[in-house]
């Protein structure tokens, strides 16, 4: 059986899941290879822990099932991973995939004798998923082997047997690495024994062995880049202390800073609920993990028991389901301490703190333990620096990390750590080029305040997801910056943290109110033009009645239907015998024919008329429809004596209401340009997400960071406001802080409802210009700025031509009682305008 590659379905599968980007890739590099691989195939997708390979086992799945494939076996580490696996499978659970669409029938070995699988099984048509643990393939214990090599007494054979007669089986071996761990052989053997069409491996650090098989690749680092997981902190004492109870007690520190950062955020943003942040410890065995939970529950630290989950092999089941529980919002667990048993597959959000033994330090970078704590709670960064972080603990002194720099950053960002340079003690708001790692690897960099002892790794380019940034809601014409850089990884003191806690939790708590500078009155009404297109009126009385005749004499013949008739003989054949001969009647006899009153035919033509769109219920309309109806009846010549038959009369009257429609509609359509104002700001309150950095400390384009929100802003309606641009947008915003003629201006964003529609081709598009600013004469102006390459593009004409219509639009407008004007300055004119006039005589403008 093959397994054709449909890029439509892998299409399809991405928009019922809403599959991220990677997840996309990695299906359809894995629906690619199924379509040429022999049976027995194995292939990988290796993809950054955090990033979804649960929704591409999902979308593997729904593929699979379109395909015609009907036996799937998913084979997992261990019984955890297999409990997630199904509660993804099973709808209506909270961790259920949504928008899968095959909706498999999930067997185990628990559940295998069930008479409902017993008739799956022996349903063709049904699509069977098998959630096996990879224990119960390669040493199974009792229990389960009678449970596999057991007949079904409904199925007459054995489930391990009915796997391997499947033709159509299909392997998928989550976290696939495990098997690679010492047990490849048993796996291949136990694998090649079931014989399946093909084996796929997910996971997050494949097996050296394994690394052939790979066809798609999405590393850590570039999970970082873009966005979809949260960004280390590796945190350390400068004072190199690091026993169990101070790194505890470090550990709870930045819990709490969690908790107080998440609190604020959730009651800014409406239907975020809040979920406790848990601190996560990996001890290396089960006494030294009793250990941590005694310390932990202690009356010095959290003080509480049920606020510590111990899960080890000796923990019971409902230790594990409290486990399940951590992202429910009345979860009071907030720290989970564990043995190694939970490095794979466990993909809860709210792990905000990682610690580990001193033992097992070496570990922590690795993507199994630090994969804990990547996943993003809301599923997008939020720009806070405590909300879009993972703190991990390190038992090294702040100068021994800095030392050892390079092979720290290795275990995260792999071969990207060649491009990788470090900035020390990085600030709000500014852009730093930092320094390149020396050969050896060791940072060595100075710290002016001892409380900003931290360093950003920074790697080229830009976090493309984040919430703020220009391309979300802006405009096709931004361009990338070749200088923009984001960070992998941090190296920071606890000072450090404490003191980044301290900024994250005051503006998430700061609340931005509108202000009226230069006495300007808040709200403003901005004016919004909606265009539509309209006919002019349309009336019975402008139809030409001798055309209205001339149509209904098509109609004066009624050619009515005759009789068929068949006449039933008989002849003799040459050999004499009878046969019987059926003949058509060649004279025509006329049916008998049921005939329309004339007073009937003229008060349906004239209600038919009337129930046409554009066509007014009123007396002259009434009236215009009799003449219209007495014209058409004269061209058809129907009288008193000479009615129309009903067929007739139907097939003549959906005529002439067809060519009356297709008049109303001829008339040319006029664009009709209606101005409302939007009262605006609504709501007036604000918030940001990220501290905001002084717009004096911004000096040239080597010190601005696009998107980030800067303060100082005197005449501005809020006081702090994000860019774009340095050249244009964050220059011009300068020149109206200090020139007098400005009163007051405002940053244009999703959140400012002033739009101005345009043309490219026959496309109608959407722009956003830049500012509006209220000059000392009162006058509203919309100001645009734009790079020197850009002012010939067409797209900019086009923006500029619809802006220059707007204007015009607006200011005729008796809804509107301000003036309204437009600017389109250049780059070259903004850094040669020093003041508002400056830019308005350099500037296109339209008033």
């Amino acid at each position: 059986m093959s397994i054709d590659y449909d890029a439509g379905l892998v299409e399809q599968i991405g928009s019922n899941l809403d599959l991220r980007e990677p997840n996309q890739g990695a299906l359809r590099a894995l629906a690619r290879r199924l379509h040429d691989a022999t049976p027995g195939t194995e292939m990988i997708a290796d993809l950054a822990t955090g990033v979804g390979k649960t929704y591409i086992a999902g979308g593997l799945l729904d593929y699979l099932y379109e395909s015609g494939i009907r036996n799937v076996l998913i084979v997992t580490p261990g019984s955890t991973i297999q409990r997630k696996t199904i509660d993804n499978l099973t709808p209506g659970h909270p961790k259920y995939l949504r928008g899968l669409q095959s909706r498999p029938m999930v067997i185990t070995l628990d559940t295998v004798e069930r008479g409902e699988v017993g008739a799956a099984l022996q349903n063709p048509d049904a699509f069977k998923v098998f959630v096996f643990t990879v224990q119960s393939l390669l040493r199974p214990r009792k229990e389960d082997r009678r449970r596999a090599d057991k007949p079904h007494e409904t199925l007459g054979t054995a489930v391990r047997e009915y796997l391997e007669q499947a033709d159509d089986l299909v392997v998928i071996a989550d976290e696939h690495h495990v098997y690679y761990s010492g047990s490849a052989k048993k796996f291949e053997a136990a694998i090649t024994e079931l014989a399946p069409l093909a084996t796929i491996g997910l996971t997050a650090t494949p097996h050296e062995k394994s690394l052939p098989m790979c066809v798609y690749q999405y590393p850590l680092s570039a999970a970082i880049a873009d966005g979809y997981v949260k960004i280390p902190v590796l945190v350390t004492r400068e004072d190199g202390i690091h026993d169990v109870r101070t790194q505890l007690a470090d550990g709870l520190t930045l819990l709490d800073a969690k908790r107080e950062a998440m609190r604020a955020y959730c009651q800014q943003v409406k239907g975020r609920p809040f979920v406790e942040p848990v601190m996560f410890l990996v001890a290396s065995t089960i006494e030294e993990a009793t250990e941590y939970r005694d310390l932990l529950a202690g009356s010095d630290m959290l003080g509480e028991p049920d606020q510590v989950l111990l899960v080890t092999s000796e923990e019971p089941d409902a230790t594990l389901a409290r486990l399940d529980q951590l992202e429910d919002p009345a979860s009071r667990i907030r720290a989970v301490v564990s043995v190694s048993m939970l490095k794979e597959g466990w993909d809860v959000k709210n792990i905000y703190v990682i610690a580990s033994v001193r033992s097992m330090e070496s570990d922590l970078l690795t993507e199994q333990i630090l994969g804990r704590g990547l996943r993003l709670p809301f599923g997008q960064r939020t720009g806070n620096p405590m909300l879009d972080t993972v703190e991990v603990l390190s038992h090294r002194s702040f100068a021994t990390l800095l030392k050892q720099a390079r092979s720290l950053l290795e275990e995260t960002l792999g071969d990207r750590v060649e491009q990788a340079a470090a900035v020390s003690g990085p600030a709000y708001g500014r852009r730093q080029d930092g320094s390149r790692l020396s050969e050896q690897g060791e940072i060595t960099l100075d710290f002016a305040d001892a409380r900003n002892q931290a360093v950003d790794i920074l790697l080229p380019g830009p976090a493309a997801t984040d919430p703020d940034q220009g391309t979300l809601f802006g405009d096709e014409d931004l361009q990338p910056d070749a200088n923009q850089s984001h960070v992998g990884l941090s190296l920071a003191t606890m000072d450090a943290r404490v003191a980044a806690a301290d900024a994250s939790r005051s503006v998430l708590t700061r609340r931005l109110e509108p202000r009226s500078p230069g006495g300007v009155k808040i709200p403003l009404f901005l004016p919004s033009v909606v265009t539509r297109w309209e006919r002019d009126p349309f009336s019975l009385a402008q139809v030409n009645l001798d055309s209205v005749e001339a149509l209904g004499r098509q109609f004066a013949d009624d050619n009515a239907p005759t009789l068929t008739r068949k006449a039933i003989d008989a002849e003799r054949g040459q050999d004499g015998s009878a046969h019987i001969v059926i003949r058509d009647q060649l004279e025509h006899v006329a049916a008998t024919q049921t005939v329309m009153p004339f007073e009937t035919i003229e008060q349906d033509l004239v209600s038919r008329l009337l129930r046409q769109n554009a066509v007014a219920a009123r007396a002259s309309e009434i009236n215009a429809a009799g003449h219209v109806a007495q014209a058409f009846m004269k061209g058809a010549d129907v009288t008193q004596d000479t009615p129309w038959r009903a067929e007739h009369g139907r097939l003549a009257t959906a005529r002439l209401t067809e060519w009356i429609a297709a008049k109303q509609t001829s008339s040319p359509r006029r664009e009709v340009r209606e101005v409302r104002p939007v009262r605006w700001p609504d709501p007036t309150d604000r918030y940001e997400t990220r501290p905001p950095a002084d717009r004096h400390v911004v000096t040239s384009s080597k010190d601005f960071a696009r998107g980030y929100p800067y303060s100082g802003w005197d005449k501005s309606v809020y006081e702090i406001n994000g860019f774009d641009a340095f050249s244009t947008e964050f220059v011009l915003a300068t020149i109206f802080e200090k020139s007098p003629g400005v009163r007051a201006w405002v940053r244009i964003d999703e959140t400012v409802p002033l739009r101005i529609t345009y043309l490219m081709g026959a496309v109608q598009r959407v722009y956003e210009p830049d500012f509006i600013v209220i000059d000392d004469s009162g006058v509203h102006w919309v100001v645009e700025g734009k790079r020197d390459s850009e002012m010939t593009s067409p797209v900019v004409q086009a923006k500029r031509d619809a802006a220059a219509e707007w204007v015009q639009t607006v200011n005729a407008s008796d809804e509107v009682h301000e003036t309204w004007a437009y600017v389109l300055a250049s780059e070259s004119v903004c850094a040669a305008a020093t003041t508002w006039s400056g830019v308005t005589s350099g500037g296109q403008v339209t008033r």
